[in-house]
């Protein structure tokens, strides 16, 4: 069966025409499309910061961890070892704490966001309707 869609030219590329009451439809939708899209846009920028620093965060570790080893293997006495283990232990409590926080402060600040964003487009919204 063939397409029944009627097309017109835009530009170089050929677009589906829509019917009108589907227009008025999606113009009714805009700003609610605008708000997700801007959301969007935002949100994923949060989560790209939000990797990168858990991916700086794991690389570091990963070296601290690797190095253990080494440490070890240079201990002449049990002594030294209880002080590398000792050592190691105290650092990853503190890294994972910080890093815990770090974590903490980015979810805040995408929910700030998020949640003035939102916001704003309500209000632009309303105002449009004004």
């Amino acid at each position: 069966m063939g397409d029944t869609a009627k097309y017109e030219l835009s530009g170089s590329r050929t677009q589906p025409m829509l019917a009108p009451e589907f227009e008025r439809m999606l113009e009714m939708q805009r700003p609610a499309l605008d708000a997700m899209a801007e959301l969007n846009s935002r949100l994923y920028e949060s989560v790209a910061a939000v990797n990168k620093e858990w991916g700086s965060f794991v690389n570091r570790r990963l070296k601290e961890d690797f190095a253990v080893p080494e440490q070890l293997a240079a201990c002449k006495t049990a002594q030294d070892m209880l002080r590398v283990y000792a050592n190691y232990f105290q650092n990853v409590c503190s890294d994972y704490q910080s890093e815990f926080e770090e974590m903490t402060k980015f979810n805040r600040s995408i929910v700030q966001d998020t949640m003035t964003t939102l916001q704003s487009q309500v209000t632009r919204g309303a105002q449009n309707k004004l």
